[in-house]
């Protein structure tokens, strides 16, 4: 019997680009003089990785540097910021076309989000006449990362 592949949550692009991103609280990281951020990333911990820290000593976190771009959106991952917002400042700040920015930055961000390292909330403003933040615990969302996300066109 085969295994089902998981279904991608498909959103609609115009409700995807409202969506805020937040930085894992759980994540440590440190800014440079230089304005690069470095993400502190733990590695897992496999039975290769266990059978051979048996015989030499392997580090436990592994560090992700980030260029200034990428400096530049996880500064902006504070949870007020929506993926509109982010895309906006691509293109003002790095000269960058719409299109360009947008599925450059989609794609960095499924990246993040895979890593756990980011969470998309849902928007403040209300959507379709009901508030979508309403009733929602926030701190659910912080905690549990979204595996995949497709935005449709």
């Amino acid at each position: 019997m085969s295994k089902k592949a998981p279904s991608k949550l498909v959103i609609p692009k115009e409700v995807f680009l409202k969506l805020r991103v937040k930085r894992n609280p759980n994540v440590q990281w440190e800014k440079y003089p230089s304005g690069d951020i470095a993400i502190k990333l733990k590695l897992s911990e496999s039975f290769w990785a266990k059978f051979l820290s048996f015989f030499m000593d392997l580090p436990e976190t592994k560090k992700l540097v980030l260029d200034k771009m990428g400096s530049r959106i996880w500064e902006m991952c504070d949870g007020e910021h929506t993926v509109q917002d982010l895309i906006d400042m691509l293109v003002r700040e790095y000269k960058l076309r719409r299109r360009e920015a947008e599925v450059s930055l989609i794609e960095y961000l499924k990246r993040l989000i895979k890593r756990g390292l980011i969470v998309l909330l849902p928007p403040k403003e209300k959507l379709g006449g009901e508030d979508k933040d309403k009733g929602v615990n926030s701190d659910k969302y912080q905690e549990n990362s979204i595996k995949e996300y497709e935005p449709s066109s």
